[in-house]
Protein backbone atom coordinates (compact mmCIF):
# COMPACT_ATOMS: atom_id res chain seq x y z
CA UNK A 1 0.00 0.00 0.00
CA UNK A 2 1.21 3.45 -1.16
CA UNK A 3 0.34 6.23 1.30
CA UNK A 4 -1.14 9.19 -0.71
CA UNK A 5 -2.53 11.76 1.47
CA UNK A 6 -0.33 14.36 3.20
CA UNK A 7 -2.99 14.01 6.30
CA UNK A 8 -1.74 10.31 7.20
CA UNK A 9 -1.77 9.82 11.01
CA UNK A 10 2.04 8.47 9.88
CA UNK A 11 2.81 11.35 7.78
CA UNK A 12 1.54 14.01 10.49
CA UNK A 13 4.15 11.42 13.10
CA UNK A 14 7.31 12.40 10.94
CA UNK A 15 6.55 15.97 10.39
CA UNK A 16 6.29 16.29 14.24
CA UNK A 17 9.33 15.23 13.80
CA UNK A 18 10.91 18.48 12.61
CA UNK A 19 10.24 20.41 16.41
CA UNK A 20 12.60 19.66 19.22
CA UNK A 21 9.62 19.18 21.36
CA UNK A 22 8.23 16.24 19.73
CA UNK A 23 11.46 14.57 18.99
CA UNK A 24 11.61 14.51 22.55
CA UNK A 25 8.34 12.98 23.10
CA UNK A 26 8.53 10.33 21.10
CA UNK A 27 12.52 9.52 21.35
CA UNK A 28 12.72 9.51 17.35
CA UNK A 29 14.67 11.92 14.91
CA UNK A 30 15.10 11.80 11.48
CA UNK A 31 18.06 10.73 8.69
CA UNK A 32 17.46 11.49 4.97
CA UNK A 33 19.72 10.43 2.14
CA UNK A 34 20.77 7.29 0.91
CA UNK A 35 24.09 7.85 2.76
CA UNK A 36 22.62 8.67 5.63
CA UNK A 37 19.95 5.54 5.55
CA UNK A 38 22.66 3.08 4.80
CA UNK A 39 25.46 4.08 7.65
CA UNK A 40 22.41 4.36 10.36
CA UNK A 41 22.32 0.52 9.12
CA UNK A 42 25.19 -0.84 9.38
CA UNK A 43 26.19 0.84 12.39
CA UNK A 44 23.11 -0.63 14.07
CA UNK A 45 21.00 2.51 14.91
CA UNK A 46 17.69 1.46 16.23
CA UNK A 47 15.23 1.89 13.51
CA UNK A 48 11.63 2.22 13.77
CA UNK A 49 10.83 3.05 9.96
CA UNK A 50 12.42 3.81 6.98
CA UNK A 51 10.37 5.47 4.21
CA UNK A 52 10.73 5.93 0.52
CA UNK A 53 9.17 7.70 -2.22
CA UNK A 54 7.16 5.33 -4.82
CA UNK A 55 9.83 6.12 -7.32
CA UNK A 56 12.61 5.15 -5.62
CA UNK A 57 14.68 2.34 -6.65
CA UNK A 58 17.75 1.36 -4.55
CA UNK A 59 17.70 -0.16 -1.58
CA UNK A 60 15.84 0.44 1.54
CA UNK A 61 18.27 -1.56 3.56
CA UNK A 62 15.77 -2.94 6.41
CA UNK A 63 12.40 -4.68 4.14
CA UNK A 64 10.35 -5.04 6.76
CA UNK A 65 10.18 -1.47 8.34
CA UNK A 66 9.79 0.02 4.96
CA UNK A 67 6.65 2.47 4.08
CA UNK A 68 5.91 3.71 0.81
CA UNK A 69 4.45 6.90 0.22
CA UNK A 70 3.53 9.06 -3.08
CA UNK A 71 6.35 11.13 -4.36
CA UNK A 72 4.36 13.70 -3.12
CA UNK A 73 4.25 13.01 -0.17
CA UNK A 74 7.86 12.80 0.26
CA UNK A 75 8.80 15.73 -1.35
CA UNK A 76 6.60 17.47 1.94
CA UNK A 77 8.41 15.07 4.44
CA UNK A 78 11.90 16.02 2.74
CA UNK A 79 13.46 18.76 3.96
CA UNK A 80 16.26 18.28 1.53
CA UNK A 81 17.27 20.69 -1.54
CA UNK A 82 17.44 17.58 -3.73
CA UNK A 83 15.59 15.04 -2.14
CA UNK A 84 16.90 10.96 -2.63
CA UNK A 85 13.76 9.46 -2.22
CA UNK A 86 14.22 7.66 1.36
CA UNK A 87 14.76 8.42 5.12
CA UNK A 88 15.00 6.89 8.02
CA UNK A 89 13.44 7.33 11.65
CA UNK A 90 15.62 6.89 14.19
CA UNK A 91 15.49 5.89 18.22
CA UNK A 92 17.30 8.29 20.07
CA UNK A 93 20.10 6.03 22.17
CA UNK A 94 18.56 6.29 25.79
CA UNK A 95 22.69 6.43 27.25
CA UNK A 96 23.24 7.83 30.66
CA UNK A 97 26.00 9.95 32.05
CA UNK A 98 29.10 8.10 31.72
CA UNK A 99 32.88 8.87 32.33
CA UNK A 100 34.66 9.31 28.88
CA UNK A 101 36.58 5.81 27.54
CA UNK A 102 39.76 8.36 26.42
CA UNK A 103 39.95 11.52 24.92
CA UNK A 104 36.60 13.64 24.90
CA UNK A 105 34.95 17.04 24.31
CA UNK A 106 33.03 19.44 26.44
CA UNK A 107 31.01 21.85 24.40
CA UNK A 108 29.50 24.55 26.20
CA UNK A 109 26.89 26.70 24.45
CA UNK A 110 27.42 26.07 20.74
CA UNK A 111 24.13 26.73 19.59
CA UNK A 112 24.17 26.57 15.96
CA UNK A 113 23.13 23.34 15.00
CA UNK A 114 25.69 23.10 12.15
CA UNK A 115 28.70 23.92 13.78
CA UNK A 116 27.28 21.05 16.34
CA UNK A 117 27.08 18.95 13.23
CA UNK A 118 30.41 19.67 12.50
CA UNK A 119 32.09 19.13 15.43
CA UNK A 120 30.67 15.75 16.15
CA UNK A 121 31.80 14.85 12.34
CA UNK A 122 35.12 15.16 13.15
CA UNK A 123 34.89 14.46 16.54
CA UNK A 124 34.32 11.01 15.13
CA UNK A 125 36.85 11.15 12.74
CA UNK A 126 39.62 12.09 15.28
CA UNK A 127 38.80 9.08 18.02
CA UNK A 128 36.57 11.38 20.07
CA UNK A 129 34.00 9.34 20.98
CA UNK A 130 32.23 11.02 24.21
CA UNK A 131 30.88 14.52 23.34
CA UNK A 132 29.45 16.32 27.03
CA UNK A 133 26.97 18.88 25.93
CA UNK A 134 25.84 21.74 27.86
CA UNK A 135 23.21 24.47 27.04
CA UNK A 136 23.94 23.40 23.21
CA UNK A 137 21.97 22.89 19.90
CA UNK A 138 19.69 19.68 19.73
CA UNK A 139 22.08 17.09 18.43
CA UNK A 140 19.38 15.14 16.61
CA UNK A 141 17.83 18.24 14.76
CA UNK A 142 17.96 17.45 10.97
CA UNK A 143 20.44 20.67 9.98
CA UNK A 144 22.84 18.65 13.39
CA UNK A 145 21.94 15.48 11.71
CA UNK A 146 22.94 16.27 8.12
CA UNK A 147 26.01 17.96 9.27
CA UNK A 148 27.24 15.57 11.02
CA UNK A 149 27.56 13.35 8.02
CA UNK A 150 26.63 10.27 10.02
CA UNK A 151 28.90 11.04 12.93
CA UNK A 152 26.35 10.81 15.22
CA UNK A 153 26.15 7.51 14.54
CA UNK A 154 29.27 6.58 16.37
CA UNK A 155 29.65 8.73 19.19
CA UNK A 156 28.66 9.38 22.59
CA UNK A 157 26.41 11.63 23.14
CA UNK A 158 25.60 12.86 27.27
CA UNK A 159 23.80 15.88 28.03
CA UNK A 160 23.07 17.71 31.33
CA UNK A 161 23.11 19.64 34.00
CA UNK A 162 26.61 21.86 34.13
CA UNK A 163 27.47 19.98 37.52
CA UNK A 164 26.21 16.22 36.43
CA UNK A 165 28.73 17.24 33.03
CA UNK A 166 31.58 17.78 35.09
CA UNK A 167 30.84 14.95 37.81
CA UNK A 168 30.93 12.69 34.91
CA UNK A 169 34.40 13.80 33.34
CA UNK A 170 35.99 13.46 37.26
CA UNK A 171 39.31 14.02 37.06
CA UNK A 172 40.71 13.89 33.50
CA UNK A 173 41.86 17.61 33.12
CA UNK A 174 39.96 20.04 31.02
CA UNK A 175 41.52 22.63 28.67
CA UNK A 176 39.75 25.51 27.49
CA UNK A 177 39.61 26.69 24.23
CA UNK A 178 40.41 30.52 24.10
CA UNK A 179 41.89 33.51 22.26
CA UNK A 180 44.21 34.12 25.13
CA UNK A 181 45.30 30.97 25.50
CA UNK A 182 49.07 29.12 25.36
CA UNK A 183 49.79 28.56 21.09
CA UNK A 184 48.44 25.09 20.63
CA UNK A 185 50.94 24.14 18.43
CA UNK A 186 53.65 24.34 21.45
CA UNK A 187 51.68 22.74 23.90
CA UNK A 188 52.44 19.36 25.65
CA UNK A 189 48.94 17.68 25.78
CA UNK A 190 48.09 14.63 28.43
CA UNK A 191 47.38 11.61 27.38
CA UNK A 192 43.85 11.98 28.49
CA UNK A 193 42.21 14.95 28.52
CA UNK A 194 39.01 17.35 27.72
CA UNK A 195 38.34 19.76 25.20
CA UNK A 196 36.15 22.82 25.59
CA UNK A 197 34.79 24.35 22.78
CA UNK A 198 32.42 27.82 24.25
CA UNK A 199 30.04 29.63 22.26
CA UNK A 200 30.20 30.56 18.71
CA UNK A 201 29.81 34.72 20.69
CA UNK A 202 30.38 34.22 24.64
CA UNK A 203 33.13 31.82 24.49
CA UNK A 204 33.49 28.99 27.54
CA UNK A 205 31.12 30.38 30.59
CA UNK A 206 33.11 31.19 33.52
CA UNK A 207 31.49 28.61 35.81
CA UNK A 208 33.49 26.01 33.37
CA UNK A 209 36.61 28.33 32.45
CA UNK A 210 37.16 28.45 36.31
CA UNK A 211 37.70 24.43 36.46
CA UNK A 212 40.02 24.37 33.21
CA UNK A 213 43.41 23.26 34.14
CA UNK A 214 45.30 24.99 30.46
CA UNK A 215 44.10 27.32 28.23
CA UNK A 216 44.88 26.71 24.32
CA UNK A 217 44.45 29.37 21.22
CA UNK A 218 45.22 28.81 17.67
CA UNK A 219 47.76 31.59 16.93
CA UNK A 220 46.23 33.78 13.80
CA UNK A 221 47.07 36.72 12.22
CA UNK A 222 45.97 40.19 13.52
CA UNK A 223 43.52 40.68 10.06
CA UNK A 224 41.28 37.58 11.44
CA UNK A 225 38.73 38.29 14.84
CA UNK A 226 38.68 34.18 15.36
CA UNK A 227 37.58 31.18 13.71
CA UNK A 228 34.17 29.24 13.14
CA UNK A 229 33.66 26.54 16.03
CA UNK A 230 33.41 24.15 13.71
CA UNK A 231 36.76 24.47 11.95
CA UNK A 232 38.34 25.97 15.63
CA UNK A 233 37.29 22.39 17.36
CA UNK A 234 38.68 20.71 14.13
CA UNK A 235 41.89 22.15 14.61
CA UNK A 236 42.33 21.68 18.47
CA UNK A 237 41.19 18.10 18.16
CA UNK A 238 43.98 17.00 15.31
CA UNK A 239 47.10 18.68 16.85
CA UNK A 240 46.40 17.77 20.69
CA UNK A 241 45.99 14.12 19.54
CA UNK A 242 48.78 14.20 16.85
CA UNK A 243 51.42 16.44 19.49
CA UNK A 244 51.65 13.58 21.62
CA UNK A 245 52.96 11.44 18.02
CA UNK A 246 55.96 13.53 17.60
Amino acid sequence: MIITSRSNPFVKHILSLREKKYRREYGEYIAEGIKQVREAHASGCAIEHIVCSESYTGDTFSPDKTVIVSDSVFAKLSEDMAPQGILAVLRIPEGTLASPKGRCLLLDGVSDPGNLGTIIRTANAAGYEDIYLHGCADPYSSKCVRASMSGIYFVRLHAGTREDLLSAIGEVPLLCADMDGENVFDFEAPECFCLVIGNEANGVSSEIREKCAQTVCIPMRKTCESLNAGVSAGILMYELSEHRKR
